[in-house]
């Protein structure tokens, strides 16, 4: 614990990324420090009776993260800190519970410090608000350091925290990782909801349309692989039906020989820039292309194919997701707030919320049942499209952004290889295809001495345990295991 202190203390003033520290950590010092020591005594009495033999068992609590400091996103829950949401309309509401899934970290023995710091309400890929200001990147203080779980991938690329949650909507884990060096994983999306939890909707003037699967999920980001088997397990609901156990021992346990036979021969389908139609800044392609080069070794067969025509139309998936997002945004303000809903785009105003989120919730109003399932049409169209690319590919994969880092004074990039910008996340679009499916996706490093960026590999629904160990395959082939 004190080292983890002192390391905010040294590095977080520059970073900015964890937040409502002065909450527990400035005021009850002595208080996190007792508790750690808590901790340590427990670990050491186990360990203790394991060497003499003592069939001695820590309590079903005293689990991995036992006495390990964690932030929590400042979208979601914890007890005794504020989720601001990084927006005035949320600054002063104090959690007085934990997100389920929060709480299972603390059942696992984690102790919550902070927050980490997000763009306002999670809109935008760069972690910047009017409450806390602006996260930067550890590799650049000069450049943002992605979002909207940039505060997430700050604090453990400065080695802030060991493992830390976040989230994904639009590329929320997927990108932070790739500006960050980082590991991440974006799970299949029936995974992470609770039992009680039913599919996500969207609520069309009092119609509830319903989505084939939820669009945003929860995640965990680390600087290993293994750790994102672990914190998956943790964070994950407990058993929720057949097939969506999740054992991460299996990801653990595997030496370099099973690994290796585990990638024997497997395909993965390299979208790059989807056929040109998706602009990416010079040396990006490249730079991901020798990523995935390193899957290559003699003897393992691994085929990595260039799919150089696009598989589906990416007007048609960019078009059902701008839509199918401002129809849940603006949902969930009106849930949030109440009232009519016409009424609730001058109070956004009044409240001085930016004008992204103005954006969202202007569009939300105008749309209708009849465009929101034609976009669902869309959505199932290119799902069977996916399916058929999963016969002849066991992965696809496409970059982590279509830009490196960028000066963390702007609010977003207007243009990326010559061409327009259009929207404020027009320049995340290479992350749709993998949002509108639900699909499980794990973001690896790229090597570089220069800008970071990184991979981001997904699979059909299910297939999490595959793409851990794939990445746990090219971590350990990184480190020359």
């Amino acid at each position: 614990m004190y080292e983890t202190l002192q390391r905010i203390d040294d590095v977080n003033p520059t970073l900015n990324a964890v937040v409502s520290l002065h909450l527990d950590v400035k005021k009850d010092y002595d208080g996190l420090m007792d508790e750690a020591r808590r901790a340590d005594e427990l670990l050491d009495a186990a360990a203790v009776a394991a060497a003499a033999g003592s069939n001695y068992m820590l309590s079903s609590d005293d689990c991995w993260l036992r006495g390990i400091p964690m932030a929590i996103k400042d979208l979601e829950d914890a007890k005794g800190f504020p989720t601001t949401k990084g927006s005035p309309l949320f600054r002063t509401i104090n959690a007085v519970e934990d997100a389920q899934y929060v709480q299972r970290l603390r059942n696992a023995g984690a102790i919550i410090i902070g927050k980490t710091n997000v763009p306002e309400l999670g809109m935008g890929c760069h972690s910047y608000n009017s409450i806390y200001g602006t996260t930067v990147n550890p590799m650049d203080t000069t450049k943002a350091a992605g979002g909207s779980s940039g505060g997430a991938g700050a604090a453990l690329a400065s080695y802030m925290f060991c493992a830390l949650d976040g989230s994904d909507m639009m590329g929320s884990l997927r990108n932070p990782a790739g500006w960050n060096g980082l590991y991440s994983l974006r799970p299949t999306v029936e995974w992470m909801e609770e039992e009680e939890a039913g599919e996500e909707d969207v609520d069309v003037e009092d119609c509830y349309i319903k989505m084939p699967w939820p669009m945003s999920t929860i995640g965990p980001m680390s600087r290993c692989p293994e750790d994102l088997a672990m914190m998956l397990q943790t964070m994950m609901p407990a058993q929720r039906g057949t097939g969506l156990s999740f054992d991460a021992a299996s990801i653990l346990d595997q030496s370099d020989n099973d690994l290796h036979r585990f990638m024997e021969g497997k395909r993965i389908g390299w979208l790059a820039d989807w056929g040109g139609n998706y602009p990416m800044e010079n040396g990006i392609l490249q730079q991901c292309n020798e990523a995935l080069d390193k899957f290559i070794t003699v003897g393992n067969n691994v085929h990595i194919q260039h799919i150089e025509k696009p598989p589906f139309s990416s007007k048609e998936l960019w078009e059902a997701w701008i839509d199918i997002r401002s129809y849940l945004i603006t949902n969930s303000l009106h849930d949030h707030i109440g009232g009519d809903r016409r009424d609730i785009l001058s109070i956004l105003k009044k409240r001085g919320v930016k004008a992204e989120v103005i954006y969202e919730y202007k569009r939300g109003l105008e749309l209708t049942n009849e465009q929101i399932h034609a976009h669902l049409k869309i959505v199932m169209a290119w799902s069977d499209c996916a399916q058929d690319l999963f016969c002849s590919y066991d992965f696809l994969a496409l970059p982590s952004s279509q830009t490196y880092p960028f000066d963390a004074s702007l609010d977003w990039p207007k243009v990326i290889a010559g061409r327009k910008m259009d929207t404020y996340h027009r320049w995340m679009e290479v992350m749709v295809p993998v949002t509108l499916l639900g699909l499980p996706c794990v973001t690896i490093p790229a090597p570089t001495s220069t800008q970071p960026i990184g991979v981001q590999i997904f699979g059909p629904k299910g297939s999490d345990a595959k793409l851990l160990k794939l990445a746990c395959w090219y971590s350990r082939s990184l480190k020359g295991e």
